[in-house]
């Protein structure tokens, strides 16, 4: 017990003027809530002899002899209480959550999920410490547990129900986009979104989108996905396209007819208009295609 302590009124609570030892988290609870004696008027002291808290304990049915005292034998008790809003204590409650999760915490959006409430605790520094979640899970609304204490000693226990977000940035529409269009500045930038509300395949980097084309129709605010773009091909099947080959420090170019549709890149098969034989070729635009070599 300390040499002097605030509690609220109207009565003294255990928990306001001692701090409480015990690996039993009932016991604990209980003796927190242990009323001791009436409080001294607001703003008025009075003093408190640790023979009333032993009385008090045995009134309970409590067995002395299982407790340790510590402390003065004589506590100043001062009836003073400060109010404490629930969004005060989200600061430590979103370095709780970044240090749970292992994120930046500029990734980490935390806040109330319920209306800001006033807790009054007895005058003196109010420090906080956050239980672990039960369910494990920090993303959506999470509720904790926060252990209170004034000058060192816990004085209130209560949840805190929060609504938690990792943020990442995401390819997001802007404006709709029709099947067809052309992704580009215009339509879609990088936005911070939820990672909870994230598709597996959304699109986080904007030269993955950029120039493609959609594939459907998507709404404004919409995550693009990888399935969202479509490439057509720039050669189509049965297009004649000019081929060209090394042979030494030679360079050939025959008339090819593309037997395959392709896109950049792409190795496809094509017919040689004069001999009709097929070869392979990789695709260079839409209108040059490069013989591969033979290596058999």
């Amino acid at each position: 017990m300390p040499a002097k302590a605030s509690v609220i009124g109207p009565d003294i609570r255990l928990g306001e003027i001692a701090e409480i030892i015990t690996a039993d988290k009932a016991l604990s609870e209980r003796l927190l809530r242990l009323i001791i004696a009436k409080a001294p008027p607001a703003g008025e002291k009075s003093s408190l002899a640790q023979a009333a808290v032993k009385v008090a304990l045995y009134r309970e049915g409590y067995e002395l002899k299982t407790f340790q005292f510590s402390g003065p034998a004589v506590t100043e008790i001062l009836t003073s209480s400060q109010p404490v809003l629930a969004s005060s204590l989200l600061l430590e409650a979103k370095a709780f959550v970044v240090d749970q999760l292992k994120e930046d915490p500029a990734n980490v959006d935390v806040k109330l999920s319920t209306d800001d409430k006033t807790i009054v605790l007895p005058s003196g520094e109010v420090t906080e410490r956050f239980l672990p979640s039960f369910s494990g899970q920090y993303q959506g609304l999470v509720l904790l547990t926060v252990q209170l204490q004034v000058d060192g000693r816990e004085v209130r226990e209560l949840p805190l129900r929060l609504s938690v977000d990792v943020m990442h940035s995401v390819a997001v529409t802007k404006s709709a986009v029709q099947t067809g269009d052309k992704f580009s500045t215009n339509n879609v930038s990088l936005t911070r979104w939820p990672q909870a509300k994230t598709p597996p395949n959304a699109i986080k980097d904007l030269t993955g989108v950029l120039g493609h084309t959609s594939s459907l129709y998507l709404a404004p605010g919409s995550v693009v996905v990888l399935n969202d773009l479509y490439d057509p091909p720039v050669v189509r099947r049965g297009t004649e396209i000019n081929a060209v080959m090394e042979q030494g420090n030679v360079e050939l170019s025959v008339s090819v007819r593309a037997i395959e549709d392709g896109k950049m890149g792409d190795v496809i098969r094509v017919e040689n208009t004069d001999s009709h034989k097929l070869l392979k070729a990789k695709v260079l635009d839409e209108k040059t295609v490069l013989i591969e070599a033979d290596k058999s």
